[in-house]
């Protein structure tokens, strides 16, 4: 006997949670909702490196040069600040805070003295939490 009460009181739920939807003032007003859980894309030509966990998301970064010139690097990482930088000194970001991004165009690496374009090349970046290294790569060669 209790479990066709339990089973009666949970098919109930289902149904309450499927029946529900917006209210009546709510379709009047016909406005999209105040928070959806799709995000828009980056521009065009903007390639996006997260830090989150401590971590670079993704680390290991191919593309063309052609489609992305500009990297974004976003600090989705709330206890730390980090700054991203690299060896040979291409780039050196100020300190991102949580929630302050960050952007480096790639074509200001290129030579016009030798009109040798360098923004087609392997550049390897690093931030430190503490004293551990967390490196990634930004790979822009033309494909072998």
């Amino acid at each position: 006997m209790r479990r066709i009460g339990a089973i009666a009181i949970v098919m109930s739920f289902v149904l309450a949670a499927c029946g529900s939807g917006p209210s009546p003032e709510a379709l009047e007003r016909n406005e999209p909702p105040s928070t959806t859980t799709t995000t828009e894309p980056p521009p065009e030509g903007v390639y996006t490196i997260v830090i989150e966990n401590g971590k670079f998301t993704p680390a290991n970064n191919i593309f063309s040069i052609d489609d992305f010139w500009i990297v974004r690097f976003e600090n989705q990482d709330p206890p730390r600040e980090h700054v991203v930088e690299t060896r040979r000194g291409e780039f050196e970001s100020p300190v991102l805070q949580p929630g302050d991004s960050w952007e480096f165009d790639l074509r200001t690496l290129d030579d016009p003295e030798t009109e040798e374009n360098e923004a087609e090349a392997l550049i390897r970046y690093q931030m430190f939490i503490g004293q551990q290294r967390v490196p990634g790569i930004i790979d822009t060669r033309p494909a072998r």
